[in-house]
């Protein structure tokens, strides 16, 4: 750079001082600016509408205000409720006509009894400052203790006449920007765009120093394409992908990502990148798996090809040695395979600290700022994804020590602006964390992430690893536990050999640095999941690849280094094989390696081996590592060059080795389950157009006829007819037995046989539903035929509770049977003991499309992206729909696990929906191919009252970026007693 005249550099850096300036303040009026926020308002009853009870479930629970007027008329002619707004046994809002008063309960506390009256209007109105209620205009009570009321329902027994509901629902996240906000985010944009050019271009750093080098693309490069493409079809199934996708896709409808599960459907921002890029993908060519997955094979190829620039820019002329692409081919794949192929946000960061790696380590070459104030902009980025994102900043401390020299030298001007370029840089976050949020939502949707979800301090780290070790198969353990040990052994050997002029062993300490200080940021990440281990896959794919070009330790290290460094490399080796080749959900299926249907760890057998021969045992890498020195030693003493030390050649076998490997299960895995399904199978069938996941092999027992009418049933004990779980397992009214009697008089048990029926219809199966407890229970089916009576006994699935729930058990119809009965027997007693079953039907097995066809279809979190061809519900206005079938996976996934989206202490946000239903799971198989376990759940949903009968209408009105609503991060928001994240003094805030 030529000599530059003070007052000409004081100018310059005046400038770049100013327009620094400009786009930090531009980023924080931004996220001040007001928005235009959606204020959804339901009106109840609609008019003219005579039998107007309804399902209505909040979510959020609760709405902002509620305004209800009761006529004494409505009151009179009740025979329940006069109004009521929550399921039995649930919180909410009653008013009833009861012993000649009128009786107001909330959350089933009454909170005012008033003597009724012949003529009168009782008026209800809550809001952030409580409850009053009223009569004829006076005040009769007023609770500001109390919250607006839960809200899932609106239903009477009683006349409409002067019954009235007005509610404004919790939408609090639906808005848009109003065009001042849209002006200041060009603007911002705008400024970031010249400052970084500006900045570049007058702090660009030495003009000796080279440049960016761009390697030719070469065979790696195609095997990676390919490998990568291939992936797309085959690779594993994430527990996370339904979930990530669900959120991408309702943002469609609500205009944000909000979480969908948990937390009430709040905001994601300001973590939002990779779900944004989802939902743009989505839109554009449909929401199936194999389409999604586009999104994070295209991130781990922009991953491998800015590592690629890394290599090549680093490592000069050494960088055109043949190894060099491979060696990197192999570290990137270990990773990638086992992690890469998620709509996780993981794959995004990972681009992002890729690029971090690359503008820091350009600007270390340079010494330039401009470069510096590129990456701090990309690890900025990577927060804009997830909190783990704080990871890509990694290589950024790496510069401190040159930074620092470069600032001395610098005017205080220099110095200011510098400071104020980073800060600048940083704002990248404002138009991707805030372009469809305020400042207000996100720290409103910050506070419920901490109150309702896991939470665990940086200081608690060692549970990460606790979870990787006890959860995680052998493939996501290696990319893991090779980090820390290569990390280990640079820290042990580096002493003895310093960097020297070698770029690779340069190269080697550098990215050792740089992953360990990851390691130390992803501590910081709030949640400790496996999966969040993949953030900090660039620097260690970097170190690996080093690591198997160059050893990690000196040329001369003595003994107890060589020892110790084995120890550490092997250990971690055998450690990670140690781990299970287990893929739930849904990509087990076809796996080799030991007994895949045995759910006993002790016995099943499936880590990786061959025949006797375990991966897992040290031995075998004693042997590589013996053979490698015995090899090492034969060529020196013959005068030969020793290019691979035992080190290097344990490290090369195990990464080359479990690349291999891993990719042979995945390809053969649809081989050894054909013709069944799998997920490689089905991707295949989407490539070419005539896929559609799960949907396209599920089958339903579905009812196909009517059974012949029975003789008299034959009941003892507490069987009597009745219903339970209304409205019942059956499309029509249906007969119902069962022992509940819940004054506690009688033991429940009892038994029941019911009565012939004929076996006239068509149908190649006996469908029997039960509910309550079935554990322990006797339950059998018996067909008469010419040669006598064959009995069957019926296996409910005792996993799932149904206690509130209905389960359809079906058994094939015998050859020759002509009627068939039911013999059921309570044989237990206690609390919750009781048991029920329904008249039998004829039925048989049918595409599940014909169940789901112009059905809303709710699909859990889990199988979300294997049924793109169903009309999946979602969430808007502050309303959940209001599904009729559910699908969820089940395998060897805990039931409690599918049931996330009604956790209360989680904040569920379909809690209010399910306070509604009742579910009937039906028989259902994935037939072909060998055995495989239960792959998942089908259930019919019914409610107590008809869905959508009411009115809604939106506004629109305008909300400052600081307004902050009524908060939901409180226990008594969701009436629980503790919350599951940080527990503060005093769980409500409102007795604070």
């Amino acid at each position: 750079m030529g000599v530059v005249a003070p007052d000409s550099r004081l100018i310059g850096n005046r400038r770049l001082a100013a327009l620094s300036g400009l786009t930090i303040l531009l980023g924080l009026l931004a996220m001040l600016a007001p928005v235009k926020a959606d204020t959804p308002v339901v009106t109840w009853p609609r008019s003219g509408d005579t039998t107007p009870s309804t399902v209505l479930p909040l979510s959020p629970y609760r709405p902002l205000d509620f305004d209800a007027t009761i006529s004494c008329e409505t009151l009179r002619t009740s025979t329940a409720s006069a109004l009521r707004t929550h399921a039995p046994n649930a919180p909410g809002l009653e008013v009833a006509a009861r012993a000649g008063q009128t009786r107001f309960l909330v959350d089933g506390k009454e909170i005012l009894a008033d003597p009724l009256r012949a003529k009168c209007d009782y008026r209800v109105l809550a809001d952030a400052t409580g409850i009053r209620v009223f009569r004829d205009g006076a005040l009769l009570v007023n609770r500001p203790d109390l919250l607006p009321p839960q809200v899932s329902e609106l239903s009477t027994s009683g006349s409409v006449n002067g019954l009235k509901v007005v509610l404004h629902t919790d939408a609090r996240y639906e808005s848009s920007p109003t065009a001042w906000k849209i002006a200041l985010l060009l603007a911002h944009a705008a400024c970031l765009i010249a400052l970084l050019v500006l900045a570049w271009r007058r702090w660009r750093g030495r003009q000796s120093m080279r440049g960016l080098s761009i390697p030719r693309p070469g065979a790696a490069d195609a095997v990676m394409v390919l490998v990568a493409a291939g992936w797309v079809v085959l690779g594993p199934v994430n527990m996370d992908d339904g979930w990530y996708l669900m959120m991408a896709r309702n943002a469609g409808e609500t205009g944000y990502i909000g979480n969908f599960v948990y937390m009430f459907n709040a905001t994601e921002n300001p973590f939002v990148l990779g779900q944004y890029l989802l939902q743009w993908w989505g839109e554009l060519g449909g929401w199936s798996l194999w389409w999604m997955r586009l999104v994070p094979m295209f991130c781990g190829l922009a991953t491998w090809a800015l590592l690629r620039i890394v290599f090549a820019t680093l490592l000069g002329r050494a960088a055109k040695i043949r190894a060099v692409p491979w060696a990197l081919l192999v570290a990137h794949l270990v990773w990638f395979l086992s992690y890469g192929m998620s709509l996780r946000p993981e794959p995004v960061i990972v681009v992002c600290a890729a690029a971090t790696l690359l503008f820091a380590e350009a600007a270390y070459l340079r010494h330039s700022i401009g470069a510096l104030a590129v990456a701090t902009m990309f690890a900025a980025l990577a927060m804009t994804a997830s909190p783990s994102g704080l990871v890509a900043a990694a290589p950024l401390v790496l510069s401190v020590p040159w930074l620092l020299r470069w600032l001395r030298r610098q005017q205080w001007s220099g110095r200011i602006a510098a400071l104020l370029l980073a800060v600048a840089s940083a704002s990248v976050v404002v138009p991707v964390g805030f372009a469809d949020a305020t400042l207000g939502d996100v720290l409103e949707a910050t506070d419920i992430h901490r109150w309702y979800y896991l939470a665990f301090p940086w200081y608690e780290e060692f549970r990460h690893y606790n979870t990787l070790l006890n959860t995680a198969g052998w493939a996501r353990r290696l990319p893991v536990l090779l980090t820390l040990a290569i990390v280990a052994v640079v820290a042990l050997a580096s002493g003895r050999g310093g960097m020297g002029r070698d770029p690779i062993r340069r190269l080697l300490i550098t990215s050792a640095i740089t992953t360990a200080v990851a390691l130390v940021l992803i501590a910081f990440s709030p949640t400790k999941w496996v999966s969040h281990f993949h953030a900090v896959a660039a620097a260690p794919t970097v170190l690996l690849a080093a690591a198997l070009l160059r050893s990690p330790l000196p040329r001369r290290a003595g003994p107890v280094v060589v020892g110790a460094s084995m120890l550490l490399i092997i250990g971690a080796i055998s450690l990670s094989f140690a781990g299970d080749n287990w893929w739930i959900p849904f990509s087990d299926a076809g796996q080799r390696f030991g007994e895949h249907l045995n759910l006993d760890e002790q016995t099943n057998n499936l880590e990786p081996h061959f025949g006797p021969l375990y991966l897992r045992n040290p031995a075998l890498w004693i042997g590589v590592a013996l053979v490698a020195y015995l090899w090492a030693k034969w060529r020196r003493r013959h005068g030969k060059l020793v290019r691979l030390g035992p080190d290097r050649a344990v490290l090369g076998v195990a990464s080359i080795g479990s690349v291999l490997l891993l990719i042979a299960l995945f390809c053969y895995a649809p081989i050894g389950q054909a013709p069944g399904w799998t997920v490689g199978r089905s991707g295949v069938q989407t490539l070419f157009g005539d896929g559609c996941g799960l949907a396209s092999d599920v089958q339903v027992q579905l009812p196909s006829g009517r059974l012949g009418a029975p003789t008299a049933p034959q009941l003892s004990g507490d069987f009597q007819p009745g219903e339970v779980l209304p409205p019942g397992p059956w499309p029509e009214p249906t007969t119902i037995w069962n022992t509940d009697r819940p004054d506690g008089t009688t033991p429940n048990v009892g038994r029941l046989t019911t009565g012939w029926y004929a076996l006239s219809g068509p149908g190649t199966h006996v469908t029997v539903p039960v509910a309550g407890l079935l554990a322990g229970q006797e339950l059998r089916v018996e067909f008469a035929r010419p040669g006598g009576v064959v009995s069957q006994e019926l296996h409910p699935e005792l996993r799932r509770s149904t206690l509130r729930e209905w389960q359809q058990l079906a058994v094939a119809i015998p050859a020759g049977a002509q009627s068939v009965r039911v013999i059921a027997a309570d044989q237990v007693t206690g609390a919750q003991s009781w048991l029920a079953v329904a008249e039998p039907t004829l039925t048989e097995a049918r595409p599940i499309t014909e169940l789901t066809r112009g059905q809303h279809v709710l699909a859990n979190h889990i199988n979300a992206p294997l049924w793109p061809c169903v009309d999946q519900v979602g969430i808007r206005d502050g309303v959940t729909d209001t599904p009729t079938v559910r699908l969820t996976e089940f395998e060897t996934i805990p039931p409690e696990w599918l049931d996330n989206i009604s956790y209360l202490e989680w904040g569920g946000a379909w809690v209010q929906t399910t306070r509604e239903w009742t579910q009937t799971r039906l028989a259902a198989e994935l037939p072909g191919g060998p055995p495989r376990l239960t792959w998942g759940n089908v259930f019919v949903i019914r409610y107590r009252h008809p869905m959508g009968r009411y009115d809604l209408t939106v506004s629109r009105q305008t909300r400052w970026g600081w307004t902050r609503l009524p908060t939901l991060a409180d226990n008594d928001y969701p009436e629980i007693k503790r919350n599951s994240g940080i527990q503060q003094p005093g769980a409500s805030s409102r007795h604070r």
